[in-house]
């Protein structure tokens, strides 16, 4: 049993030793993708970060600037454990490469690895301002940037970091919103893009300031309620049905806010119970939320009556088509 372990560990360690003593500027190609290849096994990581394994790697890659290497490395973050840690010394040295005078490929293979890397500790705020990476980020976002690939990276960077309150209100703040709902737009056929962008809001609304930001000055929640019918499977998933609901019934407060102040403020007037004879009548208003009284909603003929009540879930099923709200049904009591 010994022996056939320790075939498998003295091949990879003899694959390291060929990559760290190769003396041409490239990799073997055949040799290099053997190793990101192996890269992609957790147990076969552990093996090649042993010792110095993951400084040699990074000082290779980082001197050479050879993205082959570094996709290699950008596998090796991939896996949680031990050897994710390892990278919190590397943190710094991955960010100064995130530049526009770099290669890009070496460059999406940098960002990947970053974006790899959610561990608790890192304090990625410092890192954004650090290496001044909010600015190059909301650039590449732009229409015509850069290429479809480093945008899908520059993407899932911002929703690895926007994990941190903190960084999730300083991308909030920097505009970078607004420029994630355009690129939404424009790659609203593209389910990868579709799906990392979901992931971006889906962790900002988490904090409440970035919250306060997507529901009150965006057209995100639009865009999102929209995307909960996607046939996409992969998409759908994406949701947390609580917060679909949170969204929709911040929204629906916020563009009614003057009516629902004015029926929650609305008293009845003493004397108007005796219009009703001796039958007590409730007051509008008790101490439950407002947006559960389905009574307060009105259709062309008066207060719908209680099996046609409507509440903001019903405009689930409602979109933005050219200005005009369209829907898959008519209202309650028409």
């Amino acid at each position: 049993m010994l022996q056939s372990k320790s075939g498998p560990v003295q091949g990879i360690l003899q694959l390291m030793k060929m990559l760290f003593e190769c003396s041409d500027e490239r990799i073997d190609l055949e040799l290099i993708s053997f190793c990101i290849n192996l890269a992609a096994n957790k147990r076969n990581v552990q093996l090649i970060c042993e010792g110095n394994g993951l400084k040699m790697l990074m000082k290779r890659a980082l001197k050479l600037k050879d993205p082959l290497l570094m996709k290699m490395i950008r596998n090796v973050s991939q896996h949680d454990g031990p050897t994710k840690s390892l990278f919190i010394d590397y943190v710094g040295d991955l960010a100064a490469q995130i530049s526009s005078d770099e290669e890009e490929e070496f460059v999406i293979e940098c960002l990947g690895t970053l974006a790899n890397l959610t561990i608790p500790d890192l304090d990625w705020e410092l890192v954004l301002k650090e290496y001044k990476l909010v600015p190059f980020l909301k650039d590449k976002l732009k229409p015509g940037a850069a290429e479809d690939d480093l945008v899908l990276e520059v993407v899932i960077m911002i929703g690895t970091v926007s994990m941190d309150d903190s960084c999730a209100a300083l991308l909030a703040k920097s505009g970078i919103i607004p420029a994630l709902i355009e690129l939404l737009n424009a790659q609203q056929e593209d389910d990868e893009f579709v799906c990392q962008i979901i992931y971006v809001f889906y962790q900002m609304v988490f904090h409440q300031a970035t919250r306060d930001v997507i529901i009150k000055e965006t057209q995100a929640p639009a865009y999102l309620i929209d995307l909960m019918h996607d046939k996409n499977n992969e998409i759908r998933k994406e949701y947390d049905e609580e917060w679909a609901k949170k969204i929709q019934s911040e929204k629906f407060r916020w563009h009614n806010s003057q009516w629902l102040e004015m029926v929650e403020s609305r008293q009845m007037d003493e004397s108007e119970q005796y219009l009703y004879g001796d039958d007590r009548i409730e007051p509008y208003i008790h101490e439950g939320d407002i947006l559960e009284r389905p009574d307060l909603f009105y259709n062309s003929d008066g207060l719908i009556a209680a099996e046609g009540a409507i509440s903001p879930d019903f405009f689930n099923d409602f979109h933005l088509q050219n200005g005009d709200v369209v829907g898959q049904h008519s209202f309650p009591g028409r």
